[in-house]
């Protein structure tokens, strides 16, 4: 912590005349100041970081093996498993619905146009099922939509 009476002390030093010990002083009062804000801006970062970590917590959902990051009112992905699971990063699939294929580890996913949709959320947000009669989804599918993927 930076001791804001020693730069009274500084003060006092150059008044009497001690510019020497007052220089002294006042270069470790600098060196303790920079320090302070080296560790400030860790501290921010760490910060960040646990922000980012608590936001995929809260958005990144598993879904038909497939990772989904939902932001706001638009569902994104999807995302490789495989490179999620074993190294953390959200690497988008690239392809059609039925040949996804990873740009990182080049491993492919095959899923059957028929199972793309098991899911309610799924199908509801992509506008293919209906939700008459289940208030719960309908909400999820107005706040949901999801962005699709660049063909190869």
């Amino acid at each position: 912590m930076l001791d804001y009476y020693r730069f009274k002390t500084v003060s006092d030093l150059f008044m009497k005349g001690k510019t020497e010990e007052a220089r002294l002083e006042l270069a470790e009062l600098q060196r303790r100041y920079v320090a302070l804000c080296d560790e400030n801006t860790t501290f921010k970062m760490q910060i960040q970081e646990y922000e980012d970590i608590l936001y995929l917590a809260r958005n990144l959902i598993l879904e038909n093996g497939f990772y989904w990051l939902i932001t706001g009112s638009v569902k994104q992905g999807p995302f490789c498993p495989h490179c999620y699971n074993s190294e953390g990063l959200l690497m988008r699939l690239m392809g059609a619905p039925e040949e996804r294929c990873c740009p990182t580890c080049r491993q492919d996913f095959e899923l059957p146009a028929a199972q793309q949709h098991s899911s309610p959320l799924a199908a509801a947000a992509d506008g293919t099922v209906a939700l008459a009669g289940t208030p719960v989804l309908e909400s999820l599918r107005r706040k949901a939509t999801v962005i699709p993927f660049r063909t190869l």
